[in-house]
């Protein structure tokens, strides 16, 4: 990895709401439809973060039918620094276990 792949993959990451993402990602797969509820987004807009972390490759996806499941990219370069990063950060406020409580936890296998 060179200083201009580094700087692309962290600024990738250097994102209020990437950060969420990933650290959603850091406990386990989710679908964009679980993204919108959980950050309170439009699918569009979460889809736009979620291109930049693929184009970055801190994330990948698996098709499981008409649903897209992302998850953390074990194999990137940085994946231990990112993992070092997202531990230091505070849990989110939303949770997948809220959505459960809420009803609002969608199945999309």
């Amino acid at each position: 990895m060179d200083y201009k792949q580094m700087e692309q993959s962290l600024k990738a990451a250097s994102d209020e709401t990437r950060m969420l993402i990933l650290k959603y990602l850091s406990k386990e797969a989710l679908c964009i439809c679980e993204f919108t509820e959980l950050l309170d987004m439009s699918q569009p807009a979460i889809s736009q973060h979620m291109r930049k972390l693929k184009q970055a490759e801190w994330i990948c996806e698996e098709k499981r039918g008409r649903w897209t499941i992302w998850s953390l990219n074990e194999k990137h370069e940085l994946f231990e620094v990112l993992s070092t990063l997202l531990a230091m950060l505070p849990e989110p406020e939303r949770t997948v276990e809220s959505l459960v409580a809420e009803g609002k936890k969608v199945n999309c296998n």
